[in-house]
């Protein structure tokens, strides 16, 4: 199974190339738009779903695509359970093959995950959108057809007062996301939801937020959703975000130095397109072009070139005539002819 984020964790879903199908069997799913809202506490053992690509964090909400298959029977169970639960881990090689891969092929460190809605799709299988609602550890694998495991649950601890430290780091997070934005509108909606509620009395989910952002690698990303110590985490987060920052203004950089020579290449080819129509217009003077080719027949009259060679130079002539003059190619066309035309055969 592949279940990636492709790096967009609130707007985009993700696939889970499941090959095999079963199309007897009804998922006891709701009517689409309607709402799986458990009330049930988390369970002791999850069914597991691996990542490949992207781990996800506390605090978001994502839609996956699940085609008919294993998978897909993991779906139809959790879905009839009274908790909705599930857990997702990434695996440590982000090319394994999903069909083979057991517990030991995970990160011990993922997510719990609860089912928000269920779509089913025409072609089969369905969308499920799930909601990232805490961090959880694999103990000891349960015995199952599918990878099942018990589990155990990490909260961060509720901190009572913000130190002056962990204060310091939320602000500076914060401020590092506002710069981003100002460069890549991409989340923006997301990002003003989530600055507009916060009063950075969870660091933790704080820096699992900013990180969610960044295009860091699969082990950076996972790097922090194992470090359960919020100072820790929240400085390995403001780390990264720094770092995207930094590709931020770099991409910012180039693309405006880009634009700009896009921009005098396009304003000189007009004007000297703009200058041809007005001298051929007024018929006050040739074109470049035509005066080089003109120079290079006087050439040709005061010397008695081989035939083959005439030929060559007939042929590179009329290509001269039809290329651009601001090409590449006519300089090399051009010089050619030159040295062609200049030597006393």
């Amino acid at each position: 199974m592949i279940l990636d984020d492709n790096e967009k964790p609130i707007e985009e879903h993700e696939e889970m190339s499941v090959i095999d199908e079963d199309e007897g069997l009804d998922l006891p799913l709701p009517h689409e738009g309607q709402a799986l809202v458990p009330t049930q506490p988390y369970p002791d053992q999850l069914y597991i779903l691996p990542l490949n690509r992207r781990p996800f964090f506390p605090g978001m909400a994502a839609p996956i695509v699940i085609e008919p298959g294993d998978y897909y029977e993991v779906l139809k169970i959790v879905a009839k359970t009274e908790h909705k639960c599930v857990g997702l881990f990434l695996t440590h090689d982000e090319e394994a093959n999903i069909y083979k891969i057991g517990l030991d092929d995970l990160y011990q460190v993922g997510v719990v995950a609860r089912i928000l809605r269920i779509i089913p799709l025409e072609q089969g299988g369905a969308q499920v959108v799930l909601n990232m609602e805490k961090r959880a550890a694999i103990v000891k694998p349960v015995k199952s057809k599918h990878m099942f495991a018990k589990v155990k649950y990490h909260d961060d601890t509720p901190l009572a007062r913000l130190s002056k430290e962990l204060k310091a780091y939320s602000i500076s997070i914060i401020t590092t996301i506002k710069e981003l934005l100002k460069l890549n509108p991409l989340f923006k909606e997301e990002l003003q939801i989530f600055l507009g509620h916060s009063d950075f009395t969870e660091p933790g989910r704080l820096a699992d937020f900013a990180v969610a952002l960044t295009t860091a690698s699969r082990a950076e990303l996972q790097e922090v959703l194992e470090t359960f110590d919020i100072e820790k985490r929240i400085d390995k987060a403001l780390l990264l975000l720094k770092k995207e920052l930094d590709i931020s203004k770099l991409q910012s950089t180039i693309n405006q130095r880009i634009e700009a020579t896009i921009s005098k290449t396009q304003r000189e080819f007009f004007l000297r397109e703009q200058l041809k129509a007005i001298k051929k217009e007024l018929g006050m003077e040739k074109e470049d072009k035509a005066l080089e080719i003109e120079k290079f027949e006087e050439r040709l009259k005061a010397r008695v070139v081989p035939d083959d060679v005439m030929k060559v130079i007939r042929e590179e002539i009329d290509k001269l005539s039809a290329l651009e003059a601001q090409s590449a190619e006519y300089g090399v066309c051009r010089n050619y002819v030159d040295w062609l035309t200049i030597i006393p055969w």
